[in-house]
């Protein structure tokens, strides 16, 4: 027996062998890709959600803001209103006595 002679058949075997590993390495590589392009996708989405969630806060934080200002500035319009209907209450009351001092 000839010690390089491999027998009949043993190219088959041995190309048939390299196609199945090299569809099991390539549907590998797509199957490995596709998690990764999921992982991605999943960490953006995250990304996402976290800066949604950042931009939420700050607008909360502008609302309460705004908020506490519009209240100052209705209580100090209230202020104003109350010191007005006493000045003209005053004005009133000097007018009528102007009036009678007048009329004297």
């Amino acid at each position: 027996m000839d010690p390089t002679d491999l027998g009949p058949g043993t190219v088959t075997w041995l190309s048939g062998t390299g196609t199945v590993l090299l569809g099991a390495f390539l549907w590998l590589r797509k199957w490995l890709s596709r998690d990764a392009a999921e992982r991605a996708m999943d960490s953006a989405d995250v990304a996402v959600i976290r800066r949604l969630t950042e931009l939420l806060d700050i607008e909360r934080d502008a609302r309460r803001e705004a908020e506490t200002k519009a209240d100052q500035l209705a209580r100090e319009r209230n202020e104003l209103v109350l010191r007005v209907g006493r000045l003209q209450g005053r004005i009133m009351v000097l007018s009528s006595q102007l009036s009678r001092s007048s009329q004297r």
